[in-house]
């Protein structure tokens, strides 16, 4: 696993409430962990420059903390992670998220399907 990838995770509780009484929380934080990414879905077009990817696979180590993540970030390449594959858009996971545990050759890992944050 060798792709970086931004875990968002909400902000601790401020002890304030809205208007409508829901708990107000700080700035959110973004965990670095490292995973592996796959396009997940794709429409083309005749021409090749219209090609568009709609969600990824985002494989992560077990004990990423994925199910606490509000929103999952893709980055670049691993020796620059500031420069994102999908311009700094968030991803949400769609769907419950596989677990496939280690074996005599490959580590365990979450297998997630993320699609772009909209609206």
């Amino acid at each position: 696993m060798t792709e970086p990838v931004g875990l968002r995770l909400r902000g601790q509780p401020t002890g304030e409430y809205d208007d409508y009484g829901n708990p107000e929380y700080g700035p959110p934080t973004t965990k670095l962990v490292y995973g592996w990414i796959e396009p997940r879905t794709s429409g083309e077009n005749t021409n090749a420059r219209e090609q568009q990817t709609y969600g990824y696979w985002v494989n992560l180590p077990l004990d990423a903390p994925l199910a606490g993540a509000d929103a999952v970030v893709l980055f670049g390449l691993p020796d620059n992670p500031n420069q994102t594959v999908t311009d700094g858009e968030e991803y949400h996971v769609i769907g419950e998220p596989g677990r496939q545990p280690g074996g005599f050759l490959v580590p365990g890992f979450i297998k997630a399907a993320v699609e772009k944050v909209t609206g």
